[in-house]
Order: C-alpha cells, then sequence, then structure tokens
C-alpha cells in the first residue's frame, strides 16, 4: 500500500514546475489551517452527543426489529401444524401491486382518491355491487386498471374512489398475521387527510336464514376489522348496510317503484345508538304508501307488495340483531358511525343508488391545491440543499482527510522514536502497516482534491512537510535497522549489500543513485510518471530485484526516493578508515561496516569450509548425509549468493555512481571492494557446479529423509538415494589450491546401498514396522503376511519389472527380498504347527461326554484352532518366484485347507465324517454312562432290607473281560489293541483319505487318544482289581505255605495245585477270561500284546507271576493235564568210612516216595531220579553197615515223613556243598558208643523246589 503516496507525489510533481506547485499548495494549506481550526473547534463538542444518539437510535432499532422477529416467531410456531401464516408485507404487496400496474403520471393522483372497504360474508354480493355502483371497467378501458387476480384482496379503481374488496377468508382470519398485514396496508391507504369509508354487504336471505349466534359471530369479525380502520384513520369510521339481493323478497320490485314513483330513495338512516331494534320496524314506516298502491297498482302487484310488508320484517329484525351486535363495546376501540342502510337488486330501478360513493366535502378542492404546493416547495428546497451539500461535504472531508494525514504521520514518528529509544528494530508488520496507512492518508487528499478542483491549491506547506516526515520515517524505520544489522553482525551481511543499502540511503529524487534506484523498481510499485526515470528495463517481466534480495518494500523505497528532495547526508560524514573508533554518541549505522579490509580469500572462505564439509558427510555415509540439516541455514546462505549474482551485477555501475553523486560517501570509504567484484565474477564462472553440488546436497538429505519414509518395495527398487535426474555431473571444483569432484549418480547408488545394509541389519526393512517379524520368530497370525511381507513382495515384484536397474543391482535388491520371504515362510511354517501343537483336548472324565457332543459344533475349540489355521495357510495366490518358499511352508496345511471350505450355511461338508465319527463315539460311550446311571439309581431306590439281603454284586465268575469293563474301557482296548474297528483306526484311515499326515494328524486324534488314555486309567484300574482280587484267591493261600514259602510250617496239598493246572485250573481260566485281550502267552512267558507294549500298564507282579506260574504249571502237569513227576539227577557219593572200627559201610540210598537211589564203592555216575511230587510219602537217606561178626546189616537213616513234601524237606535240610553235592550227617548211636555223625552225600542236579519259589509272593 506504501505506492499510493508515490502517486500523490508524483501528480505533484507531473506539473511543468513541480516545485512551485508544492509552494502553492503549501501556501493554501497554511491559509485555511485556521479555518478548519475553527470549524472543528465549534463542532467538536458536539460530535461525541451526536454519536451517542446515533448509537441509541441504532440499539432502539435492533431492539425493534428484535421484538418484532420474536413475536412474529411465537405467533408463527402454533400454526406450524396449519397453513402457513401470512407475511406482514402480504397485503401492502397486493397494494404495491395495483399501484405498479397503474401509469406513473396517475399514481400520486390515486393515492389521494378516497378509499371504501367492502365488507361481507362470502356470496353476499360484493362483487356484483362494486360492479355495478363503481364503473372500474370503463377506467380500465382507459389504461387504469384494477387488481382482481389476489384471492384475499380485490382493488377496484373507480372515477372518484378506490375500493378494496376484502374476501371472505381474509375477513375470517383472526391471526396476528393478518392484523399486521391490515394495519400495514390501510395505514398506507388512510390519513388525517382521509377518513375513509366501510361498507357491509349483507345478504336479505343471510339474515333471515342465518342463526344469531353466527350472525353475532360475524359482526364480531366485522368490528375487528373496522377497529384497524379506525386505528389507520385515528378516528370512528363511518360504515354503511348494504342489503342485497333484495329482489328475492317477492314485492320488493313492487316496493321500490311505489317508493320511486313518490321520490322516495331506497335508503334509510339507520336509528340512533340504542334504538337499534327500530330497524325491525322500518317498513312499518313505510306502511303509508300501502294505502297509496291500493289505489294505484293492480290486485297482483298490491297482493305481492302486501305480502314484502308481512315478510320482510323477519330480515329486518335480524338486521337489527346484526347491528345490536356490531356496536357492542366501546372501550378500547372507535365504534362504528353506522349511516344508512341500503337496499340493492339487480334490477336498475330498484336499486338504490350511491352506496360506495363518497361526498366530498367543501372546500376540498382548495386544500388539495395547498397541499401540492407545499409539496413541490418542500421537493425544490431538497433540491438546492442537495447540490450544495457536495460542496461543503468536499472541504469537510477534505478537512477531515488532511488532519487523519497529519495524525498517521505522528504516529508513525511516535512508533519510530518508541522503537528507538527501546533498542528494537522496526522491520515488523505493524510498522509497515502505519507507513502504509500515512501513504494511503495522503493519497486519500490527493483524490479528495478531484471532488472540487479549488483543493488542488489548498495546504501545500502541509503537504510537503507530511512528505518530508513521511521519508524521515521510512529511513528510520526500514533501512536504518538493516544498516544497524550489518553494523553488529559483519558476518551476516555481504560486501554488495552493504553497497546496495548505502546507495538507497544517499539515493534522492534528482540525483544518479536516485535514478538507479527508480530504475529497478517495478511498475506495480513505481505508479509515477516522473520524467527523469530511467526507462524500464525490466518491463513485461517479474523477477528477484536487489531490493527485493535486500529484504526491502519496494513500495516504501519508491515512496522514500520520491519523498527526498535531496540526498541525506550524515553530519559529520563517515571517517575513511573504518578502524577509527568513533564516540558512543555519533550514529555509525551509516558507515562502512567491515573493520578490516576485505579480501578475495576471506570472501570465498564459507564456500571453502562447506565443501570440505560436504566432502567428509558423503565419506561417512547416511549418518553423515544425516548432518546436512546442521548446515541448512549456511546452504541457503550460500545459494542465496548465488542466486543473487545477477542481481547485482550491476556493481561496478553502482560503484561509479557512487564516485560520480555529490555525496561524501564514494569508493574510497569501501576499503577492497575491488575484490568484491573479482569473487563474484569467480561465483558466475563457477555458478553451474556449486548450484549444482548444493542442489545435490538438499537433494541427499530430502532423498535421505524420503527414503526412511518410503516403504521397503519402494526403496528396494529405489535407483539411488536420491534421483539425480540432469544433475548427472561429474563436478570438478578448483578453489584456493583445492579440488573437489562429484558424481551425483554414483553417490547416491553408493549411499543407497550402504543404508538398504543398516536398515537390514536394523530390522527396519519392512512394509509394517508393527507386523514385521524378526528372523527366527514365529507367525502367529495373518497380519503380518497382509500388512507386510504380502505388500512388499507384490509391491516389488511389480516395480522391479518398471525399475530401471542394472542386471546386478536388480539381482542384488531381488536377495533382499528373497532372505525377507525364507525368513518370513520358515516362522510362518513354526508358527502353524504350533497353533496345531497348542491343541489339546485334555479334558477330565466327568466333562468327556460333554465336551465329545461340543466337538461337532460350529464353535468348538478344534474347530476354531482349524478355521484358524485354514485361514493362515490359505495363502493363495502366491505367484511368483519370490513366493516359494512360503507355497513350500504352507503345502502340507493344504489338506486341512480343503477340509476347512464352508458351504453357503456354514457347514464344513468334509469335516463331517470326522464329527459323525466322534459323535458316534460318544453316544456309545453316553449310552454306557446312561445304563450305569440307571443301575445306581435304582439301586439307591431299593429299599434297605433289600440292599442288606443282596450279597455284593459284581462281575460273574465265568465273565469275559468285555462283560467286566465299561464302555470307556472297552473303546480304550480297541483302540490300544489297534483293531481295525476301533475309532482311532477309523479316524486313522479318514487323515489318511484326506492327505494329513504329520503333525497335523495331532488335533484330529486328540479327542480318541484322550478317550484312550482315559479309558486306559480305567482299564489298567480295572485289570489291577481283578489281578488283586484273583490273586488274593487263589494264589497267596498257595503262596504263603510250603513249598512256596520255605519258612512256611503248613504244607500245600498237592490235590490243592490243580487249580495251577494250565488245562482245566480256575486260575488259568480267569486268565483267559481276563487277560487273555491284553496278554500273550509265548511258551511259559506271558508278555503284553505287540500293540499294547508301552501303551498298558499293569500290576507289577502279574506278567512275572502269570510266566512263573505257567513254567511251573508245565512242570508239574502234561497237556493233558497229568501230574508230572519232577526230573531230578543224582549221583551218589563214595561212601564214608566206617565209624567203627570192624564195620564196613556197604551200601547208601536216597528214598523219596517211590524213587529210590543207591551208592556203592564203586565209580559214581548220574542217575535220573524222578520224583512223584504229588506223591511224596516218607522220605528218607539211609547208610547200611556190616559187620563181618553179624550177618544182618545194620542202617543208620535219616526219615522224614512229617510233611507230604518230604522230599523237598530232606534235600534242604542237607548241607550243600560245592560240585553240586549234598551231605547229611547221620547219628550213631548204640551201647558203648558215643554220638558222632557219619556224613554222607550226594550229587543232585535240579533243586526241585526252584520253580515254586520263582512264583512271585
Amino acid at each position: 500500500m506504501g505506492w499510493l503516496l508515490n502517486v500523490v507525489v508524483s501528480e505533484s510533481l507531473s506539473a511543468a514546475d513541480p516545485a512551485k506547485a508544492m509552494e502553492t499548495g503549501a501556501q493554501s494549506i497554511a491559509a485555511s489551517e485556521s479555518a478548519f481550526q475553527k470549524f472543528w473547534n465549534a463542532v467538536s463538542p458536539y460530535v461525541p452527543w451526536v454519536l451517542l444518539l446515533l448509537g441509541l437510535a441504532l440499539a432502539v432499532f435492533v431492539g425493534w426489529r428484535l421484538v418484532k422477529w420474536w413475536r412474529a416467531r411465537r405467533a408463527a410456531s402454533p400454526a406450524a401444524s396449519g397453513p402457513p401464516p401470512m407475511a406482514p408485507q402480504r397485503l401492502v404487496q397486493v397494494r404495491r401491486t395495483f399501484l405498479n400496474g397503474l401509469p406513473l403520471a396517475h399514481r400520486a393522483a390515486v393515492v389521494d382518491l378516497p378509499t371504501v372497504v367492502a365488507f361481507g360474508p362470502a356470496g353476499s354480493g360484493k362483487t356484483k355491487l362494486i360492479g355495478l355502483d363503481v364503473d372500474w371497467q370503463r377506467q380500465a378501458r382507459q389504461y387504469l386498471p384494477s387488481y382482481t387476480s389476489d384471492p384475499l384482496l380485490q382493488i377496484y379503481l373507480g372515477p372518484d374512489c378506490v375500493v378494496h374488496e376484502v374476501s371472505a377468508p381474509l375477513l375470517e382470519d383472526e391471526t396476528l398475521q393478518a392484523r399486521t398485514a391490515l394495519r400495514r396496508m390501510w395505514g398506507k391507504c388512510f390519513s388525517h387527510r382521509q377518513q375513509g369509508l366501510a361498507v357491509i354487504v349483507l345478504d336479505v336471505r343471510w339474515l333471515s336464514d342465518t342463526p344469531p349466534d353466527e350472525q353475532r359471530r360475524f359482526a364480531q369479525l366485522l368490528r375487528g376489522k373496522l377497529n384497524l380502520m379506525s386505528e389507520a384513520c385515528r378516528g370512528p369510521v363511518e360504515t354503511r348496510l348494504c342489503l342485497t339481493n333484495m329482489d328475492g323478497l317477492e314485492g320488493f320490485e313492487d316496493f321500490a317503484r311505489l317508493l320511486k314513483a313518490h321520490g322516495v330513495a331506497l335508503a334509510f338512516d339507520i336509528p340512533k345508538q340504542g334504538e337499534e331494534d327500530g330497524l325491525s320496524s322500518l317498513l312499518r314506516s313505510q306502511e303509508q304508501y300501502l294505502a297509496l298502491g291500493l289505489t294505484s297498482l293492480p290486485v297482483d302487484a298490491f297482493e305481492r307488495l302486501e305480502r314484502f310488508y308481512s315478510q320482510g320484517g323477519r330480515s329486518f329484525s335480524g338486521l337489527g340483531r346484526f347491528v345490536t351486535a356490531l356496536l357492542e363495546g366501546d372501550t378500547l376501540s372507535y365504534k362504528p358511525l353506522l349511516s344508512r342502510v341500503y337496499l340493492s337488486s339487480l334490477t336498475p330501478e330498484a336499486r338504490a343508488s350511491g352506496t360506495l360513493s363518497v361526498v366530498a366535502e367543501e372546500g376540498a378542492n382548495d386544500s388539495m391545491r395547498k397541499l401540492y404546493l407545499r409539496t413541490h416547495l418542500r421537493r425544490a428546497a431538497g433540491i438546492a440543499a442537495l447540490f450544495c451539500l457536495p460542496v461543503l461535504a468536499a472541504y469537510a472531508n477534505f478537512f477531515l482527510l488532511l488532519d487523519e494525514a497529519q495524525d498517521e504521520v505522528a504516529v508513525l514518528e511516535e512508533t519510530v522514536t518508541q522503537l528507538r529509544e527501546q533498542g528494537l528494530e522496526g522491520r515488523g508488520e505493524v510498522v509497515e502497516v502505519q507507513v502504509n496507512k500515512a501513504a494511503e492518508a495522503l493519497l486519500e487528499l490527493k483524490r479528495a482534491e478531484r471532488w472540487w478542483p479549488p483543493l488542488e491549491t489548498s495546504f501545500p506547506d502541509e503537504t510537503l512537510e507530511l512528505r518530508q516526515r513521511l521519508a524521515s520515517g521510512i529511513r528510520e524505520i526500514h533501512l536504518r535497522p538493516a544498516l544497524e544489522r550489518c553494523r553488529k553482525q559483519p558476518q551476516a551481511c555481504r560486501p554488495e549489500q552493504v553497497v546496495y543499502l548505502l546507495a538507497t540511503l544517499h539515493a534522492s529524487n534528482e540525483d544518479g543513485l536516485g535514478t538507479f534506484v527508480k530504475s529497478n523498481l517495478s511498475k506495480g510499485s513505481r505508479r509515477f510518471g516522473s520524467k527523469s526515470a530511467a526507462p524500464d528495463t525490466l518491463s513485461g517481466e517479474s523477477h528477484r530485484t536487489w531490493i527485493s534480495a535486500l529484504d526491502l518494500s519496494e513500495p516504501l523505497i519508491a515512496t522514500y526516493i520520491i519523498s527526498s528532495d535531496e540526498p541525506w547526508e550524515r553530519t559529520p560524514p563517515c571517517p575513511r578508515d573504518s578502524r577509527v573508533l568513533l564516540s558512543n554518541t555519533e550514529e555509525v549505522w551509516s558507515c562502512w561496516p567491515f573493520a578490516e579490509r576485505i579480501t578475495f580469500e576471506s570472501q570465498l572462505k564459507p564456500w571453502l569450509d562447506h565443501l570440505r564439509f560436504l566432502r567428509r558427510s558423503l565419506e561417512a555415509g547416511p549418518r553423515g548425509i544425516a548432518e546436512f540439516d546442521l548446515h541448512r541455514e549456511e546452504r541457503e546462505r550460500l545459494l542465496a549468493q548465488l542466486a543473487d549474482l545477477d542481481v547485482y551485477a550491476s556493481l561496478p555501475t553502482l560503484l561509479n555512481l557512487f564516485d560520480a553523486s555529490k555525496v561524501q560517501v564514494n569508493t574510497r570509504y569501501f576499503q577492497g571492494i575491488e575484490t568484491t567484484v573479482d569473487v563474484l565474477e569467480w561465483l558466475r564462472n563457477n555458478r553451474e557446479a556449486l548450484t549444482a553440488v548444493l542442489r545435490m546436497e538438499d537433494d541427499a538429505y530430502s532423498g535421505l529423509l524420503a527414503v526412511r519414509k518410503m516403504g521397503a518395495s519402494e526403496l528396494l527398487t529405489r535407483d539411488g538415494l536420491w534421483l539425480p535426474g540432469n544433475n548427472k555431473g561429474p563436478y570438478r571444483i578448483e578453489l584456493l589450491q583445492e579440488s573437489f569432484e562429484f558424481v551425483p549418480a554414483k553417490l547416491s547408488r553408493d549411499l543407497l546401498q550402504k543404508e538398504l545394509d543398516t536398515q537390514e541389519a536394523n530390522g527396519q526393512l519392512t512394509v509394517n514396522a508393527q507386523a514385521a517379524v524378526r528372523p527366527g520368530a514365529m507367525v502367529l497370525s495373518r497380519t503380518a503376511f497382509e500388512t507386510d511381507l504380502k505388500p512388499l513382495v507384490d509391491d516389488f515384484t511389480q516395480r522391479i519389472k518398471n525399475a530401471q536397474l542394472p542386471t546386478d543391482e536388480a539381482a542384488r535388491r531381488s536377495q533382499y527380498v528373497q532372505k525377507r520371504v525364507n525368513s518370513f515362510s520358515q516362522g510362518y511354517r513354526d508358527g502353524l504347527f504350533h497353533t496345531v501343537d497348542q491343541y489339546r483336548f485334555n479334558v477330565p472324565r466327568k466333562q468327556l461326554i460333554d465336551e465329545l457332543g461340543r466337538l461337532s459344533q460350529p464353535s468348538s475349540g478344534q474347530v476354531d484352532m482349524l478355521r484358524e489355521v485354514a485361514e493362515r495357510a490359505n495363502l493363495d495366490p502366491l505367484e511368483g518366484p519370490y513366493y516359494e518358499p512360503l507355497r513350500n511352508a504352507v503345502a502340507p496345511f493344504r489338506p486341512v485347507v480343503q477340509l476347512m471350505v464352508a458351504d453357503k450355511s456354514g457347514f464344513y461338508a468334509a469335516l463331517s465324517p470326522y464329527q459323525a465319527l466322534v459323535a458316534q463315539m460318544r453316544d456309545e460311550l453316553d449310552a454306557g454312562a446312561k445304563a450305569k446311571s440307571a443301575k445306581d439309581a435304582a439301586a439307591k431306590d431299593a429299599p434297605a432290607s433289600d440292599k442288606e439281603e443282596a450279597p455284593e454284586e459284581g462281575p460273574p465268575a465265568d465273565a469275559q473281560l468285555s462283560e467286566m469293563i465299561s464302555p470307556l474301557e472297552k473303546v480304550a482296548l480297541a483302540m490300544l489293541l489297534e483293531e481295525e474297528s476301533s475309532y482311532l483306526r477309523k479316524a486313522q484311515a479318514w487323515l489318511d483319505s484326506q492327505g494329513i499326515t504329520g503333525e497335523l494328524r495331532q488335533p484330529f486324534l486328540e479327542p480318541f487318544l484322550r478317550v484312550q488314555k482315559l479309558g486306559k486309567e480305567e482299564l489298567e484300574g480295572t485289570l489291577a482289581r481283578e489281578w488283586e482280587e484273583a490273586s488274593s484267591r487263589m494264589l497267596r493261600p498257595l503262596l504263603s505255605r510250603y513249598p512256596f514259602n520255605p519258612d512256611a510250617k503248613e504244607d500245600v496239598d498237592p490235590s490243592e495245585l490243580e487249580v495251577l493246572r494250565r488245562k482245566d485250573g480256575a486260575f488259568w481260566h480267569f486268565v483267559e477270561q481276563v487277560y487273555s485281550r491284553v496278554c500273550v502267552e509265548r511258551g511259559t512267558q506271558w508278555a503284553l500284546r505287540g500293540t499294547l507294549r508301552d501303551k498298558l500298564q499293569l500290576p507289577e507282579s502279574l506278567l512275572p507271576t502269570l510266566s512263573q506260574v505257567a513254567r511251573l504249571s508245565k512242570l508239574l502237569w502234561d497237556d493233558e493235564g497229568r501230574p508230572r513227576p519232577l526230573m531230578l539227577k543224582v549221583q551218589p557219593q563214595p561212601l564214608p568210612p566206617p565209624p567203627l572200627p570192624g564195620v564196613f559201610v556197604t551200601m547208601s540210598s536216597l528214598k523219596c516216595g517211590k524213587t529210590t537211589a543207591y551208592g556203592f564203592n564203586q565209580s559214581p555216575s548220574w542217575q535220573d531220579f524222578p520224583l512223584n511230587w504229588w506223591d511224596q510219602q516218607v522220605s528218607s537217606i539211609v547208610l547200611e553197615l556190616r559187620s563181618p561178626s553179624r550177618d544182618d546189616p545194620k542202617f543208620l537213616s535219616l526219615p522224614w515223613n512229617r510233611s507230604i513234601w518230604s522230599c523237598f524237606r530232606l534235600f534242604e535240610e542237607a548241607l550243600v556243598t560245592t560240585d553240586q553235592r549234598r551231605q547229611w550227617s547221620l547219628v550213631l548211636q548204640g551201647n558203648n558208643v558215643n554220638k558222632r555223625g557219619v556224613d554222607i552225600s550226594f550229587g543232585l542236579k535240579g533243586d526241585p523246589w526252584v520253580p515254586f519259589r520263582e512264583v512271585p509272593r
């Protein structure tokens, strides 16, 4: 907005002699200052009161509008369900439409015509009455139309009045909206000059046929409308009554002709208030004409006249009641002035005339003429004032604008002073706005002069002063802060920038520096027609200039130059040597800010440092590029210097202008400025390479940020960290004896490779970091595939086709994806198997039936697990070579996927055979459970006596194992035996048919294995109980006695061993019934059946006992069940030496039952010794002694006849020696013989009691 002041100043300068024009304007302003001050002093005390009154008026108006809006809204809310309420301007719009239809010249006259309002119920003949009494059709034919198309109100234009026909709906409308609409319309129709006329049109038949209550209601509605007319007229309204359709009464036409023949009108005065009943006897007052009719009328006409007199009284009685109701109540409103009653019919001779006519008062024409005269005088005065007010307004407006301009400049100066005192810079938007406001105020002054030419020579001195003050303010607020900043921070400003700032500071409107500055201003900011301005070299172009490069405002600079008639000079001038210190009180902001002489090396050192930093950062990789942002300001500053090379290309010209100008400052004050020209030349020569390198730096950092935001697939198919485009290089820069070389394409690709390696090592090469899977981790959901791997592979597959990468680079990028897919596939496979392995059908025995029943439901845990596995394993389509590991990983689960295909109803048809098998097993188990429950319930319900008498029930003695065990044990036993009919084998066969192998079979077999485990536990308990009961009943009584127990005193009778006989022994019968399904005998060795090994746990002693008992049975009996002797071998040993002198030992014998073995002094040999274990009788060991002195031998014996197993005990009594010999000691007794022992030995092979002792006890 600052350019606006330029227009003011330039227009002043456009005169032939700008200085003279400015001087003349200043004198005019000085002359008018006192007049303006007097005028302002006179009116200023009243300004607050005027503003207060205007504010109050505005508040009252707003309040009034709000009250009206609130009332309209409140009135409209109850009728929301009915027809829409009437708009307040509805009827006014009807009247406006009527007036708009009239010619413009006649509207004012029509407005002043009297207004007649016709009321009446529907069908009362209002329209016919208006048509007969008001010749509105004639007016319409003379281009003065009426308005009759509105259903609520019709307006008719007559020769001397305007008639409003109020329709029945409008008359019946009692709403506030209708009241408002009528008041507004009638307020425009009636005034103090027009009192108005109301005509109530009633059908004579309506008076006689309408009930009194309805007449009263209608009279009250009419009274309401008449009250509104009275309010508009500010007084009572003359009201007439007109009875129409009188020809409907027989004899009325004869009555009318009779009255007309005697000069009597068909209109009668209405009685005074309180005498309304006289209307009912109105016809009686006319009975005098009845006698005249007798003589003047024919007989039939007289008869009709007589009937009219007799029947018409009823209608006039109704009229009396109607008038009484109409005049009720007069406290809050004007009472209508009822004047006359008119009788009307369609017959012309039987109709009263002048019903709707208004009689003009005396002098009405004179009053109308005076009214028109006053109106014209007022309008003439208004026109005269209208033409004089612009001149006064122009001067008043100019006074106000001048004062406003002075205020704006004063505000600007005050702001500048405050900022300088506080030590703040004034480069903010607020200060520029103030400068623009001051310029705008001066422009408004210039615009105001156009309204009145004499204003152009007014107040020239004030305008000139304002320009000078404005220039000083712009210098202090816009130029000084920039130079002070360079003074305080010389490193932030370049020498060429300081030169251009000083040139702007010392420029003026008339010198070469000012011309140079103005030549660089754009057209939009200059807007002046100074003849001294140089040609516009930038015409048609809008690009960067040194003014915008210095962050200066072109409008303010243009204003400053035009407002500066003479160059500004510092007093005292700046010293030539910038190292000379000035006193603190001197203003040094306008002097050369650099203390040391500037050189070529010092100006290019920032470039050298930055190039060294760039080389180090690129060698460090992405970590070094991340530091580029720290040097952003430095990079932008260098780029700005390159961008401004063309801007400051005119530096040599400007230096020459400094030397040629009148200002004291010249190039000798700028020490070393000639090197700046060389620096700018070097930068121009290397601008392309320097710009490309700095752009590469920006691109590298932006590329790094973009790459770290990119998806993995986009990153893997990217050709480099950034896209060099046309900036391919290589770029070589020689600076201060150092060489720098940059190849953007190679650097971009190498840096991207390092970034890929870093992200891969950190696990960041993913699409979805939250769903990414670490190498070696299990994948337990499909989310990671959908949100991470699949987008990565698919996107990479598509991108790699279109990526213009070298073949080796594309292969290297593909390895990233392939490694990722391999790792994910292994984790996905492990996750699927983990989900399968996690499923367990671990239910307790009590819940087994119910849980098996739930397995066939769609919501079972097994189905949910299979559904989850199927959903996760169904990854089709997996197209492309990258998915090969994943296809192999999910291939084992394809049967599960096919199995869990649901039909339209959500039923898994392929799973139904398995569920049916589970249901069958459950039904079998449930049937047994129900039978047991019924049996327990029956036992519980039995009487107590029956319970006591009934023996303890158990399985029958000859019961088979299948009858002893429960259905659960039967099912489990069949599974353990791996029978073809077992549920486990059926389930395995179904799994084989579905192609489900390996670990995937476990979830399907879990229910069967659980049933097998629980049944196995119960079966083991059953077998253990049966074994305990049978062994305690049949084995333990035997095993606790001899020969099974060597320490037992009691012997087992051989007949009792028949229970162990293999052919028909009770023990083996029990074994065959109970254990034959689970055990098998191989020879005499009993063991679990092959399928039950490591599955069924039998009592620890069962199998060893069965094996030993079988061996014992086979040893004791043959296959036919006959006893079999124990085949022993004995070897007689050498006879002992004679125990007595003269006695010789001749023979030894060993006798067990019926078997005897003899020993002699001969070579010993082994001989069979069959031992009949069932009949051992007396067993003994005998030694035969012979003596020459005696013929009879003498025997020494050791008999054993105290046990059925005498032979066993005899053998056990012997002393066991080495070489399988047993030795007995026989005691030699007799007279004269000391007791001494004789040892006798027999070799024995086989201990007969060993088979008995091997049976576990």
